[in-house]
C-alpha cells in the first residue's frame, strides 16, 4: 500500500531527476575533494565506493519515476504531463547515470597522483 502512494505523489514523476542530480553532486564533490586534498585517496577503490551507490541511488530515482506513469489512467486531467515529466526525469537520469559511469572509470584508468 505504501508503494501505490508514493508511485501516486506528485514527486514520484520527479525522483529521477531529483535523484540523479543529488548522486552526481555528491559523487563529483567527494571525488573532487579526495583528489584536492589528498591525491591518494582519488584511486579506483574510493572511486568504485562513491560510484556504484551513486548509480543505485539514480536507479531507485528512476525506478520510482517509471512507476509513477506505469499502468497509469492516461485520461486523467494531468497524465499527459505526469508522463513527459517522468520521461524526461528517466532520461536525465541515464544522462546523469553515463556522467558518473565515465568518472568512475576515470579513476581505475588514470593515476590519481600525478608522478
Amino acid at each position: 500500500m505504501a508503494v501505490n502512494r508514493l508511485h501516486a505523489s506528485r514527486l514520484a514523476p520527479w525522483a529521477g531527476l531529483l535523484a540523479g542530480m543529488a548522486a552526481e553532486i555528491v559523487h563529483h564533490q567527494l571525488l573532487s575533494d579526495m583528489l584536492r586534498y589528498d591525491c591518494r585517496l582519488g584511486g579506483a577503490t574510493a572511486g568504485l565506493a562513491v560510484g556504484i551507490p551513486a548509480l543505485l541511488l539514480i536507479a531507485a530515482g528512476v525506478g520510482v519515476s517509471w512507476a509513477s506513469v506505469r499502468g497509469s489512467d492516461p485520461q486523467g486531467a494531468h497524465a499527459q504531463t505526469r508522463r513527459f515529466i517522468a520521461q524526461v526525469s528517466t532520461m536525465m537520469g541515464g544522462l546523469l547515470a553515463v556522467a558518473i559511469v565515465w568518472q568512475t572509470m576515470a579513476t581505475m584508468i588514470v593515476p590519481a597522483c600525478a608522478p
